[in-house]
């Protein structure tokens, strides 16, 4: 298509499915109705089983229609009414309706009441004794065995509460509606976290909860603390009010700002049936209204109901000897969620899986597993199919003779105000309904099982809404500008569509396109633009990727890139108690580095670790993650990689391969550049004058709930200034975010991370600065410019010597003069070396290449430093290879025989030397200049004060090899004298326990060992992938570690008679490096994120250490005096 000559000697072009309206079927279509215009003899053929007529004759100008009788058998439908009165199903909720419904009556009475009650402004006094706890001192959350008791949390049902505390809870919550009484808060919380009364409980005469209250009444922190708590926004009062409508209805404008912004971001469709069974319900039967409020009352809406299709297919199973079904589903986390519970949990199934063949169908799936699915079963075997909407159109499974369609699709949809793209669940359209049902007439009379009701069917769309209506326009400008003629703007090619977009958010997303250097000045792509267009993710995501391609720190961008492209993987329960355990999962998984991408990065890494070890279910579900959303990031990583192969980013050997572009990946700092560089200009400044986050457009920007920047580490209480608490705890004064939300006058960021000014001078703004970019001293004071003309410039003690380094019209930073010319002359490098990467690709680097990356990596690894940002171990590690059996999703995974050795820039601790080493990576034009990194400070700490704070790793050098050296490097001592084959391959570290001292004589003195069978596999896996495995040994309670070896041959299948143990595994050889032992005491310290954080002493026999803590463990043998330690032998 990319001439109209290609078409030249074609006579018909039939265009099937056009219902789907995806982007490029409208591409298609615009630049066929072109050609149609030039071509007179050439004759276009649409066609789709439901298709929207009437906007293609309009389209095509009055062109013919053929209507084509299909002959497929006769379908039954059942909806959703006919399926509960026919099987008889029922669940504990609906049970319980009948009793609720005549409470709910009286409870809307007394809301109503409430409603119209005289407002009583002077607070009374309560008659009745609280012991309310000091607020200030309970409830830390960060000591020892804080999280243990919080992830044991479980809410009681309203139900199970003893009288007092409904009658407690009643009378508080009353208080704060009637008497505005807002002290009685205090009491509702500390009931919320001591009794474990669930923070949606609900006023037993009203229905009312505490957020409704807080909201109808115009109390804005303890809306904030109620939803820091895990407080539910959609819960709905007896009158079907949520809190948002409280504050609506009582005038409360800040809160309806704050809800809206809150409400805005949540994953959350319109999907609510009880209201539409309340409204539209009176042309059911009696019977059937009754049944789907009773249904829709004890179930989410937004959720699908597993249950009940597992009570279907139960019952298809028992009333039919044949037939495939297929079971249409929104996405992969249902579709896995469903497989587990047929073969697993229902014993129904379970116990008879040998009946069933389950197959999975998703578009990320293997073309091979797709293929499984279309043949016939083996007799008296039952196919289950379970699908996304991929089996409506794009594969025909000729023997389904039941359909089961959930009616719900996930579907991407783009705010263009809020520039937010979301995932959401949506009802599918008519359209699709018919698609669906279709699918099962196609051999034999079918059933298709509706698990909506009629009602819903004669609301749903009657057509899906076209992607070019609902997708970001970044990436859709980017496919315009390579499909459309050579001279025809975007905005015009694309107002030709069959449902353009607005003409404005086009012209928005062009220009964002050049901010982001996408496209130069006249709408043409740059050279970045063009691999952009390549690759597949959004814009700004794959500029993040080529980034870290450069920077040499691809692997963890990978991960971070591909789940803010798909989705958050961590699950939001619908318990406020486990809310509050899931955020704190994810703080933990931060590391104290003030970043959500960190817990994005180290939780996808865990679940990795978790699936080689075989319990990543168990993880999952411990730790509030989805495994289908894990197993989808992995296919789209390995997606992106071979596009990055394909392009000549990564080679298969040599310079650039995938050891070399991860070179770096071990250092946050250098991973945070390449995020800067992608998320830009996604930046926001912190005011410490008023303590709050500011924007371009806003003045007032807070954090998103779920963020782990917005969760103080106070209390389980949130203060009622969390906002403000939180803005004050930041170590930086800049933050990326990935996006934010709008809403009126509030403006809400997610997923964000603390950089330092200096990453920001460095990889903000566009490449090519204009000239007057840096004013010098003398013209600030020329043209008057104060320190205080910009909420965004940086507070500087040397004012008389400061200069402005302007990168766009907000972003404006104030830096030490001598500084400022240094970090502008390093990022005109910076620029110039990322264009000849995407100039040329694959080109060799050259020695200043290597050297402007070095220089700039010293610079960013001494700003974090002086911030006093932790440096997390570990984050380098790149996701062990699979089989493709134990991968359904990544269809173009290629396994790798090893994970990369990355090396680090390790900084000491005085900054003189940092400086020294700084001066040497610099290019020789550098030299001259001496970099100051006391004038960049840019919060009120100096960086004296943040040098304290200061977690960077020691460089103390030992006798075995680091797990972060380079690939080059050398080692020295014993560790390095044996010849392996595995010599680029990381370090693993192992905790071996002995029953006796008696057996750690023996391996010393015959050099060999022996462990339980169960761990026999995991070590002789690790011998074989690793340079070196080390064995820290300790005998159960004696309170000391004895020791470390290394492990120096695989375990054999012969055993030794020598231990005083039964039941051990083959023997195998170990050299002893250290035979002292050393007291636990010493080791207190050290934490292993591999078990939970726990310490390194609360480790189980086989127990794998995470390399940095491992490396950490054995250095302690050269710390210790020797006073402090003991011979063993």
């Amino acid at each position: 298509m990319t001439g109209d000559s290609a078409l030249s000697t074609v006579t018909h072009v039939i265009v099937d499915e056009v219902h789907e309206r995806d982007r490029f079927s409208d591409f298609l279509l615009i630049k066929l109705r072109d050609v149609l215009q030039k071509q007179s003899n050439l004759k276009l053929i649409i066609s789709s089983a439901a298709l929207d007529a009437n906007l293609f004759i309009r389209y095509f100008g009055s062109c013919p229609v053929i209507h084509i009788q299909g002959r497929p058998f006769e379908v039954k439908e059942m909806f959703l009414e006919d399926i509960l009165r026919s099987t008889g199903y029922t669940n504990k909720e609906m049970s319980k309706y009948k009793k609720e419904k005549q409470r709910e009556v009286k409870q809307q009475s007394t809301l109503t009441e409430w409603y119209s009650a005289q407002e009583d402004s002077s607070k009374t006094e309560s008659q009745r004794q609280r012991s309310v706890p000091n607020l200030s001192e309970e409830y830390n959350l960060m000591d020892d065995g804080g999280d243990t008791v919080f992830n044991q949390l479980t809410e009681k049902d309203a139900n199970c509460l003893e009288p007092w505390l409904i009658k407690e809870m009643d009378s508080c919550l009353s208080d704060i509606w009637l008497h505005k009484d807002i002290d009685s808060f205090a009491q509702v919380f500390h009931l919320i976290l001591t009794e474990n009364v669930s923070v949606d409980y609900r006023h037993s005469e009203t229905s009312a909860t505490a957020l409704m209250i807080a909201s109808g009444r115009g109390f804005l922190s303890q809306v904030e603390q109620l939803i820091s708590m895990g407080a539910s926004i959609h819960c709905k009062s007896s009158n079907g009010w949520m809190a948002l409508d409280w504050a609506k209805h009582f005038g409360q404008t800040e809160v309806v700002d704050l809800l809206e912004s809150y409400s805005a971001s949540v994953e959350f469709g319109n999907l609510d049936e009880s209201s539409l069974v309340q409204s539209s319900g009176n042309d059911l039967e009696a019977e059937d209204r009754e049944l789907l409020k009773a249904y829709h009352h004890s179930f989410d809406d937004e959720k699908v109901d597993l249950d009940l299709i597992m009570h279907i297919l139960y019952n298809i199973c028992h009333t039919s000897d044949s037939g495939a079904i297929l079971i249409f589903l929104p996405g992969y986390d249902e579709i896995v969620s469903l497989r587990d519970r047929i073969l697993f949990d229902d014993k129904r199934f379970a116990d008879n899986a040998h009946r069933y063949q389950v197959f999975m169908l998703h578009s990320n799936m293997q073309t091979l597993d797709q293929k499984k699915v279309l043949r016939s079963p083996p007799s008296g075997i039952r196919k289950i199919i379970l699908s996304t909407n991929i089996a409506e159109t794009s594969i025909t499974v000729n023997d389904v003779v039941f359909v089961i369609d959930s009616g719900k699709m996930k579907e991407k949809s783009f705010d263009a105000l809020s520039c937010v793209t979301m995932l959401k669940t949506v009802w599918i359209s008519k359209a699709s309904a018919i698609q669906r049902k279709g699918r099962a007439g196609r051999c034999r009379p079918g059933v298709c099982f509706r698990l909506f009701s009629r009602l819903r069917f004669q609301n749903m769309l009657e057509f899906q809404t076209p992607e070019l209506l609902r997708m970001p326009l970044q990436e859709l400008c980017l496919h315009t500008k390579l499909l459309a003629p050579i001279n025809c703007p975007i905005v015009d090619f694309l107002m030709k569509a069959p449902d353009p977009p607005p003409a404005l958010i086009v012209r928005n997303a062009v220009q964002m396109l050049k901010t982001i250097d996408a496209m130069d000045p006249w709408e043409d792509l740059t050279e970045l633009g063009y691999h952009l267009a390549e690759l597949p993710v959004e814009p700004h995501l794959g500029k993040m990727v080529l980034c870290a391609v450069v920077l040499k720190c691809l692997d963890p961008i990978l991960t971070i890139a591909c789940t803010l492209a798909y989705r958050d993987p961590f699950v939001l329960p619908t318990l406020a108690s486990q809310k509050r355990a899931a955020l704190l999962c994810r703080k933990r998984l931060t590391a104290g580095t003030f970043s959500d991408h960190m817990a994005l990065l180290r939780a996808f890494q865990a679940w990795q670790k978790a699936r080689s070890d075989g319990w990543e279910r168990t993880f999952c579900e411990k730790n509030f993650l989805s495994q289908a959303t894990m197993e989808i990031i992995i296919g789209m990583r390995t997606q992106l990689l071979g596009q990055l192969r394909a392009s000549g980013f990564v080679r298969a050997r040599g310079g650039a391969d995938i050891r070399d572009v991860n070179t770096n990946s071990e250092n946050w700092a250098v991973v945070k550049a390449a995020l800067v560089a992608g998320m830009y200009p996604n930046l926001v400044h912190v005011d410490r004058g008023n303590l709050v986050l500011t924007g371009p457009k806003e003045k007032k920007v807070r954090f998103h709930p779920t963020s782990v920047l917005n969760q103080t580490q106070y209390k389980k209480i949130p203060p009622a200034n969390g906002q403000a608490a939180a803005v004050q705890a930041l170590p930086t004064d800049w933050l990326i975010y990935d996006e934010m939300t709008r809403a009126h006058r509030i403006a809400n960021i997610r997923c964000c991370s603390v950089v330092t000014s200096v990453t920001v001078a460095l990889f903000c703004g566009p490449a090519r600065l204009p000239r007057n970019a840096l004013q010098e001293p003398s013209s600030l004071r020329g043209d008057g410019v104060s320190n205080e003309n910009s909420d965004s410039e940086l507070e500087d003690e040397a004012n008389s010597n400061s200069a402005l380094l302007k990168l766009d019209e907000w972003l404006h930073l104030k830096l030490d003069s001598e500084v400022a010319c240094l970090l502008l002359q390093l990022r005109q490098k910076w620029h110039s070396l990322f264009l000849r990467r995407m100039r040329a690709p694959s080109k060799p680097w050259s020695q200043i290449d290597e050297t402007i990356i070095k220089a700039i990596i010293t610079v960013l690894s001494t700003e974090e430093q002086a911030a006093g940002l932790q440096q997390p171990s570990g984050i380098g590690q790149r996701p062990r290879p699979m089989s493709s059996e134990e991968l359904p999703l990544a269809s173009a995974w290629r396994s790798t025989s090893s994970r990369n050795s990355s090396a680090e820039t390790e900084l000491p601790d005085d900054s003189s030397n940092a400086e020294k080493i700084l001066m040497k990576s610099m290019p020789p034009e550098f030299q001259p200049k001496k970099y100051n990194k006391k004038n960049t400070s840019h919060s009120k700490r100096t960086s004296d004060d943040r040098s304290d704070q200061s977690s960077a790793r020691s460089t103390d050098s030992s006798s075995y090899p680091s797990p972060c050296a380079s690939p080059s490097s050398t080692t020295s001592g014993k560790a390095s004298q044996s010849p392996s084959p595995r010599s680029n391959m990381p370090v693993r570290y192992f905790i071996m326990k002995s029953s006796n001292l008696q057996n750690l004589d023996i391996s010393q003195q015959k050099g060999i060992w022996s462990t339980m069978p169960n761990n026999e596999r995991k070590l002789n896996r690790a011998f074989w992938d690793s340079s070196m495995v080390y064995l820290i040994f300790s005998v159960q309670g004696s309170g000391h570690f004895q020791g470390f070896a290394r492990m120096s041959s695989e375990i054999g299948s012969e055993k030794s008679q020598d231990w005083g143990s039964a039941g051990l595994g083959g023997i195998f050889k170990v050299e002893w490096i250290r035979k002292e032992s050393i007291p636990f005491q010493f080791a207190h310290h050290l934490l292993n994120p591999w078990n939970d954080n726990k310490k390194v002493q609360i480790s189980r026999d086989g127990q794998e250490l995470e390399p940095q803590v491992g490396e950490q463990l054995l250095q302690l043998w050269d710390r210790i005096p020797l006073a402090e330690k003991t011979q063993l032998s």
